[in-house]
């Protein structure tokens, strides 16, 4: 497979509680997706909300009712390669319960990794098995050198997950830019050769390209 494969037709990924997949205009993914982006505790660190210049939360995204809101969003920045966006179904019950993010391409080599999860099931590794399946696709399959994770410095659940993962951290940025959002933040790097020194096995993360 291939960057522009990816783009063109995205595989589904099975973990072992997990299959990630396309979102689809389905209610159950348009409600299923509208527990977690609508919830303060987990957009709060994504970027799109500026909590150091909004004490009394006055300003908080209004609440989206459309349950195809996340649909059309995601889908307007898939086709435009800008995103690669998988959701995170539950093998056991078929919940969506987040959603894992390829974003910022550069030179179609290097791009972030972003995860939001309802925070029903934080604490339960879910982050780290999505991340898995992530930084196998984009090594193996899309060919990338670089991936990042780009996280508030007050997050600590995320630098947990990068630091699971295997990520380094490379620095604290003070006062840049997440998306919306300037912030003090930290940068996670893990480059291909790192990566190839102990691969994710296939039988922990398996990429379907065929259906």
């Amino acid at each position: 497979m291939s960057y522009d494969h990816f783009f063109y037709k995205l595989p589904k990924i099975e973990t072992k509680r997990l299959i990630l997949r396309q979102i689809t205009e389905s209610e159950s993914d348009g409600r299923d997706s509208l527990e977690f982006i609508n919830d303060y505790s987990v957009y709060r660190f994504w970027g799109i909300y500026d909590e150091a210049n909004d004490i009394n939360g006055r300003r908080r995204p209004k609440k989206k009712i459309k349950l195809d809101y996340h649909y059309k969003t995601t889908m307007k920045e898939y086709h435009a390669k800008r995103e690669l966006t998988w959701l995170m179904e539950l093998k056991n019950t078929g919940k969506v319960i987040g959603e894992i993010v390829l974003y910022d391409f550069r030179l179609k080599k290097q791009a972030d990794i972003g995860y939001r999860i309802n925070k029903n099931y934080w604490g339960q590794g879910f982050a780290p098995e999505a991340g898995q399946a992530m930084i196998k696709a984009a090594f193996e399959e899309i060919n990338l050198t670089r991936l990042q994770i780009r996280c508030f410095s007050n997050n600590t659940g995320s630098v947990r997950v990068a630091q699971k993962l295997g990520f380094t951290q490379e620095g604290l940025i003070h006062q840049g830019a997440i998306l919306n959002v300037i912030t003090d933040y930290y940068i996670f790097g893990l480059t291909r050769d790192t990566y190839l020194q102990s691969p994710i096995d296939d039988t922990m993360v398996h990429i379907i390209t065929e259906e």
